[in-house]
């Protein structure tokens, strides 16, 4: 009994000692604007960041309490340093609503990471893959080796210890852009914050509310990186962020919100674990009256100082809101539309304009199926001045200053295209590819196959000027009508022969089991 006790002892004091050796942080931050066209930005950023200090180098870590146990097995299991999963429903309006707080904004899904190279490298991409479908309720295990790419040039870490120059770590991306985003993905995304939706901004997330808006996104990025030389200590972070973009003009005809209106719910304080819990308003406009009053608003609201509730309002002295005009354009953006007619063949065409007054360095990204057959050599590029609409005489070489071009293998990878173009000052630059389209057998159309095919979105990466870090902007998915066969053929077929058959059948089983008799006719008596 008294040496159960001692090692009982002995194993609850190293247990605190490694527990000690966890330091542990939780930050959460609401941040809310209101747009140039009466709509309502917000955004919640949640953020978990771990510092654990192992003496074994390569052990398994789990002595940590905020950190999601999941997400660092997720992390050390497929030797995984950086991650990123983001699901987005509808559309972001670069023109109306300027660029996003978070960069990731293609619609359905999209996952890269970066992950230790070995000779397995592969299939535990695909294990990371059907790990977070089960995770997320999602079809990322749909993700295989006809989405996935390699890029070289677009989707650099945002660690500070960048892997680009790492040969021991790959890249691995992949999207799904036909993926529908509902309930069940959010609920599994808000488990793994320490409070749940009980308390602190957390509470806010409203489902009923949040798949009602315009454009919804939410995304994690899990990041695991060795501290020193021998890996003993190792910095693990999650950043869980959600993106909305509420309308309460639809609903009043003004733009006047508040908590209790957009999302149902009021703030009753912040997360009991949380270091850091604020909620900043952005006020564009200085007309608006904002209530509670704040005494400095870059801090905005410490809600550990909320001692009820709090219900923020902003309020404008107008009968109705009427719309802007003219859009705010943005320094750089992008769209990409298909050209051509018919089911045999078509085009690429890609269109990216630099409003800045210098010339700008971008990075072009695509992933094209592997049924649409791109020929590299009808590739084109025109210059177009946008002051005076004429087309500029540049040469190839002196818009794209670099290239990597993978070709499609059928049925085992897709296109994938990379350009680092120098877009001139004032322009708009147009890109175009011509491209055949595969017969596909019967068996690889989908069920609604006369819906056609979702192409993912093209990524544009650039840096603008006086800003320290890139960003990316998606253009708008395509969708392509490939050479569809008659599926109601076979139905017909089959309906004729059946029914042949039936009568067939009837007529001569009819005459095979049937008996006959002569019945002599009786004269009536007369």
């Amino acid at each position: 009994m008294y040496t159960s006790f001692i090692i009982l002892s002995i194993v609850l004091f190293v247990n605190n000692n490694l527990l000690a050796c966890a330091k542990e942080q939780f930050n959460e931050d609401l941040t809310l604007r209101s747009l140039s066209d009466g709509k309502l930005l917000a955004h919640f950023n949640f953020t978990t960041h771990v510092d654990v200090i192992n003496p074994v180098p390569g052990a398994s870590l789990h002595h940590y309490g905020l950190f999601p146990k999941v997400i660092g097995q997720v992390l050390q299991e497929y030797q995984v340093r950086e991650m990123h999963l983001t699901f987005t429903q509808g559309r972001w309006k670069y023109d109306e609503w300027g660029y996003p707080p978070e960069q990731s904004t293609g619609t359905g899904v999209e996952l890269w990471a970066w992950m230790e190279n070995s000779t397995r490298v592969d299939n535990q991409w695909k294990s990371l893959t059907n790990t977070l479908s089960g995770l997320f309720c999602a079809s990322l295990n749909f993700i295989d080796d006809t989405i996935t790419t390699e890029p070289t040039l677009s989707f650099r870490s945002s660690s500070s210890s960048s892997f680009e120059n790492d040969n021991n770590i790959l890249l691995r991306y992949g999207s799904l852009p036909h993926e529908s985003v509902c309930t069940e993905n959010l609920t599994p995304w808000i488990k793994l914050l320490p409070c749940k939706a009980k308390s602190g901004i957390a509470e806010l997330l409203n489902a009923h509310k949040i798949y009602n808006s315009n454009f919804h996104s939410m995304s994690i990025h899990a990041k695991s990186i060795c501290a020193n030389d021998d890996c003993t200590r190792r910095i693990m972070e999650l950043k869980q962020t959600e993106t909305s973009v509420l309308d309460p003009v639809r609903e009043t005809g003004r733009r006047d919100w508040s908590l209790k209106e957009v999302f149902d719910r009021v703030l009753h304080g912040a997360c009991p674990v949380a270091d850091n819990s604020r909620v900043h308003i952005i006020q564009d406009d200085l007309n608006a009256k904002l209530s509670p009053e704040l005494n400095n608003p870059l801090e905005g609201y410490d809600l550990k100082e909320v001692q009820d509730e709090l219900d923020i309002r902003m309020t404008w002295s107008e009968n109705s809101f009427h719309y802007p005009l003219e859009p705010a354009y943005p320094i750089v953006s992008a769209n990409r539309y298909f050209t051509g007619y018919g089911q045999e063949r078509g085009g690429l065409e890609i269109t990216i304009h630099n409003r800045n007054d210098k010339a700008l360095p971008v990075i072009y990204y695509d992933s094209i199926p592997w049924y649409l057959k791109l020929y590299l050599h009808t590739l084109q590029v025109i210059v177009i001045d946008e002051k005076t609409g004429q087309q500029q005489s540049k040469e190839k070489g002196d818009i794209i200053q670099d290239m990597y071009y993978q070709p499609a293998i059928d049925r085992s990878r897709p296109t994938m295209l990379e350009c680092q173009l120098l877009l001139p000052a004032k322009s708009i630059v147009t890109l175009s590819l011509d491209f055949d389209k595969v017969f596909l057998k019967y068996t690889e159309h989908r069920p609604d196959a006369n819906r056609g095919f979702d192409i993912g979105s093209a990524v544009l990466t650039a840096q603008l000027p006086n800003e320290n870090h890139t960003i990316r902007v998606y253009t708008d998915t395509l969708l392509v009508s490939l050479p569809t066969p008659d599926f109601s053929m076979p139905y017909n077929v089959i309906t004729l022969t059946c029914t042949v058959i039936a009568l067939f059948f009837g007529s001569v089983f009819n005459l095979l089991t049937r008996s006959f008799q002569i019945i002599k006719e009786e004269k009536e008596v007369e």
